[in-house]
């Protein structure tokens, strides 16, 4: 194996073992910043359910916090 070879190979191990962004950082740049863009507008325009999207951001801020994302990615 050549020495350009195994250095290709370390690259691709190093950069999976990188936490990858959430599709919220990668969007947004924050997970916040998709609440106060998206969210938040949405309960107010009345497209939105308030007390529906508290659970689901709760719960999506959950699996942010868990890392949920880069188990997604995993696979």
């Amino acid at each position: 194996m050549s020495l350009r070879a195994l250095q290709r190979r370390v690259k691709r191990i190093e950069d999976a073992r990188k936490p990858r962004p959430s599709p919220f950082t990668v969007w947004f740049g924050s997970f916040d910043a998709w609440v106060e863009l998206e969210v938040l507008p949405g309960i107010e325009s009345g497209a939105l359910d308030g007390a529906d999207m508290i659970v689901i951001v709760a719960a999506l801020r959950a699996w942010e916090c868990g890392g949920a994302w880069d188990t997604a990615h995993a696979r």
